[in-house]
């Protein structure tokens, strides 16, 4: 197992800058999911640890080692593609062997290896079989036991659940999960999925414009959002935003904190309106709500009451709700504007 750290690094490509002056350390051992939109500077982190896209400046230590200089077979880690990377003429078993034979392991210890992670991952009764007869998952656990087989310190995985359907996406998130309670070293995954990330990581990096916007677990980052980026970025669907007419202060409510009823139940908001749209998805519904003053929302229930037409009421209970900065940042409870922005929104909400 090893920490990662990323000391004063800076990337860039010619004149653009795509990371700058970055400080960051991955934790030792957990489950740690970098996540944002396209171009934010996920996979480049990624490919810095990995040393195929060396930082233009600054060092990066790997289990207390600097291997800023250090080639990318010698840094101790393993990387998973988007694509798989596995070789079609090749069996599972020649897959899995290629670099151990390269690295001259034995073939007594290299028998071992294969036997040991092909139970982990699932993949035994395969070892004889090609790539091109196996789904899209068994290709998945191929390119997952060529990588465990370098016993890696560190794994790293670019969005490598991307080409796969729905259904195996949900079971091979499942399957990492347990890989990683199996193997207790660290991993650092990439993905531009808010789900995957909620669901597998133990601590989530969100980025945009290379630049870290939060850095907390699942849990903290979507209760307690530090700034509008995270707050809309994590959350499906996501989160209800209303400017406020107060120095460009921006309102929120999630939409599963919000409920409709046929009356007002005296929640801090309750405004009269219509169903707008009903999406029934089996166990929740979702609605678009329009309230008579203009003002639009969406709203996640556990229950199907209502349908599209009917007049009712929304409700926002006061502690469910976020007050955003015209910069982005979060404005809390005790910052001196508080009072004020919570009154605006109970005005604007009741005109």
């Amino acid at each position: 197992m090893a920490s990662i750290e990323f000391q004063n690094v800076t990337k860039t490509f010619g004149k653009n800058t795509v990371i700058d002056n970055l400080n960051l350390t991955i934790e030792d051992g957990k489950f740690t999911v970098l996540v944002g939109p396209s171009g934010c500077g996920k996979t480049t982190l990624l490919r810095m640890i990995a040393g195929i896209g060396p930082q233009t400046s600054g060092r990066v230590v790997i289990g207390g080692r600097d291997v800023t200089d250090v080639q990318p077979g010698k840094r101790g880690v393993a990387m998973v593609f988007q694509n798989y990377a596995i070789y079609p003429t090749m069996s599972v078993r020649g897959n899995i062997e290629f670099g151990l034979k390269n690295n001259k392991v034995p073939k007594e210890r290299r028998e071992q290896l294969i036997r040991e992670v092909s139970e982990k991952v699932g993949l035994t009764e395969y070892l004889d079989r090609q790539p091109g007869t196996l789904s899209g998952g068994q290709r998945q656990r191929i390119a997952l036991a060529r990588a465990m087989v370098k016993e890696p310190s560190v794994f790293l995985m670019d969005e490598p659940l991307s080409n796969l359907d729905a259904k195996l996406r949900v079971q091979m998130r499942v399957e990492l999960i347990e890989l990683h309670q199996k193997l207790k070293t660290t991993f650092v995954y990439v993905t531009h999925d808010q789900v995957e990330a909620m669901s597998m990581a133990d601590t989530i990096i969100l980025m945009n414009k290379g630049v870290i916007q939060q850095m907390a677990s699942p849990a903290e980052i979507y209760k307690d959002p530090s700034n509008l980026f995270t707050a809309c970025f994590i959350g499906s669907p996501a989160m209800n935003i209303w400017k406020l007419p107060v120095d460009s202060v921006s309102f929120g409510f999630r939409p599963e904190h919000c409920t409709l009823t046929q009356e007002p139940d005296g929640s801090f908001l309750s405004l009269p309106g219509r169903v707008a749209t009903r999406e029934m998805l089996g166990s929740e519904t979702i609605y678009k709500f329009v309230a008579e003053n203009g003002r639009e929302c969406m709203v996640k229930e556990m229950t199907d009451d209502f349908h599209v037409g009917d007049v009712v009421f929304l409700n926002i209970p006061e502690d469910k709700t976020y007050l955003f900065a015209a910069d982005g940042g979060r404005i809390r409870a005790g910052d001196p504007s508080f009072q004020a922005c919570m009154a605006a929104a109970r005005e604007e909400g009741s005109r």
